[in-house]
């Protein structure tokens, strides 16, 4: 038996499919197929895939739906899946926080960063497995979600969800905030990896230094953080907010000249806020009605009355 991890990719359209498996097993991976949803959840019965590359737009069931469906089976609750998907939006990030995914890859790729995020994944799996047999009640990665640390796509889910439920409860305020940072991409192209990833470090250096200890950060893509403000205002985020603004232009935190950033701001409690779900759509319709917009912050507590 071969020790290669295996990697089950499924996509309909079969120039994506090829050139993914040609990705993965260049990385040095086994590869497994699937050409459309139902038969996806019969390689992942059949094959035992170490991580699952899943494509939204496909036939029979799409990729949220499998996604769905393999969260709620014991057997593969815990396997690391990423969304593949052209739909470059906010909608397709928070449908598969919602679902279950791990990560989220858009088209056209870039063999580094789908390397990357593939190993990523597979070892933080890895390392959940090891965490949880040395300790039963150790449930999440080296803990994730404590002060100080960045998450990803599912500790935003269980993070949010428990300090809505809490909030909720006690009837105590829970601030949201999604960070954009429109030019990073720009960069990027422009120049390269070390420049952007300069850009992402001092971000993640401004929000680390100026948060709370009870404040959570997540990095939900390439250019994009939600930060939860637990027992905060409206007025409380705002103030925040300025804080951490006035972070990015700070030369001991930016190892870059600027940092051009978009925020939009929700909090709870507030009539359209019903489900920790509400808040993360707000944020994206705010992000969306101010796309053009040329200020820096965006921030708002109701998107319905901005």
């Amino acid at each position: 038996m071969s020790d290669k991890e295996k990697i089950l990719v499924a996509d309909n359209d079969k120039f994506n499919l090829t050139l993914m498996r040609e990705m993965c097993e260049s990385a040095g991976y086994q590869v497994a197929v699937a050409h459309d949803g139902i038969q996806t959840l019969r390689l992942v019965t059949a094959e035992k895939p170490d991580l699952l590359l899943l494509d939204v737009m496909m036939e029979g069931k799409n990729g949220f739906e499998v996604c769905s469906e393999l969260r709620g089976q014991t057997e593969t609750k815990d396997l690391p899946i990423i969304i593949i998907t052209a739909l470059d939006d906010l909608d397709s990030k928070m449908r598969g926080i919602e679902h279950g995914a791990d990560d989220y890859i858009t088209k056209p790729f870039r063999l580094f960063e789908v390397q990357r995020r593939i190993r990523t994944a597979l070892d933080t799996c890895r390392y959940r497995r090891q965490l949880a047999e040395a300790q039963e009640k150790l449930q999440k990665i080296g803990d994730l979600d404590t002060p100080g640390r960045i998450g990803g796509f599912r500790q935003l889910r269980s993070g949010l969800d428990y300090e809505f439920k809490r909030a909720q409860r006690y009837q105590r305020p829970l601030s949201c905030a999604l960070f954009h940072f429109p030019h990073y991409e720009e960069v990027l192209s422009q120049k390269g990896q070390k420049e952007a990833a300069a850009v992402i470090s001092s971000v993640v250096i401004a929000l680390q230094e100026t948060l709370r200890s009870v404040d959570r950060v997540y990095r939900i893509g390439t250019d994009q953080f939600i930060v939860l403000m637990p027992e905060t205002t409206e007025a409380g985020a705002r103030k925040a907010l300025d804080r951490i603004h006035g972070a990015f232009g700070e030369p001991a935190k930016a190892s870059v000249d600027t940092i051009v950033s978009q925020a939009a701001l929700v909090a709870f409690p507030h009539p359209t806020i019903k489900t920790a779900q509400d808040m993360l759509w707000s944020l994206n319709l705010l992000l969306k009605e101010n796309a053009d917009e040329t200020e820096q912050w965006l921030i708002t507590q109701d998107p319905a009355t901005s």
